[in-house]
């Protein structure tokens, strides 16, 4: 756990519920995420691509669990790597996602889009916006961009990426590799094994399995 902050109280992310155990906490976290991401999936709303879409996904994933959900950390933090300090969150989110909407025209091919998405997800993970909840944060903007830019691109078929196809440890090396050094070797491996494609059906992101 990280040191004490105001985020943090003896030992415990400070939170709505009033849990006092950060086990707990944890426990009812994955629960209510869980279910908040399958009515994304059903309905994600207004698809902008820009900072108020990125942050609207935090508020609704964590709006019921953090008091900061949906709001730009002001605490430096890291793990492993040292995330984007505060005062440079704002600019680097707003200019990260407007790379990222200019090319959806251009990103024409299942190749173009995963080759894309390699950087787009390390420069989103070290940008860290949020005190807490920034991995599934991502996975959901990045599972609602791919699947915007296959449907405007007509795709044959809606590509996705399936994490529970890599370990928790591969998965996390890779990222931190790509946050750390740019290099996308390991990211391209890991995303390789996750990256899928079927029709239009219903599925669900767990993550990185243990």
């Amino acid at each position: 756990m990280d040191e004490e902050s105001r985020y943090v109280k003896n030992g415990v992310m400070v939170n709505l519920l009033n849990i006092k155990n950060q086990e707990d906490l944890e426990k009812v976290e994955r629960k209510l995420t869980t279910f908040k991401l399958l009515k994304l999936f059903e309905n994600p709303g207004k698809q902008t691509f820009d900072v108020n879409h990125y942050l609207s996904i935090h508020k609704y994933l964590f709006g019921d669990i953090y008091p900061f959900a949906g709001k730009i950390r002001d605490e430096t933090i890291s793990k492993a790597v040292t995330f984007c300090l505060p005062d440079y969150i704002y600019v680097n989110l707003k200019e990260t996602l407007a790379r990222a909407k200019k090319a959806i025209p251009f990103l024409d091919s299942p190749e173009k889009l995963f080759n894309f998405i390699l950087p787009l997800y390390a420069d989103l993970d070290i940008i860290h916006p949020f005190r807490e909840g920034n991995g599934r944060t991502i996975r959901e903007f990045i599972r609602q961009y791919i699947q915007y830019v296959c449907i405007v691109n007509n795709f044959k078929e809606i590509n996705f990426l399936d994490y529970s196809q890599v370990t928790r440890d591969e998965y996390l090396d890779a990222v931190i590799t790509a946050d750390a050094l740019c290099k996308y070797n390991k990211l391209k491996v890991a995303f390789g094994k996750c990256w899928k494609s079927k029709p239009n059906t219903k599925y669900m992101e767990n993550g990185p399995k243990k």
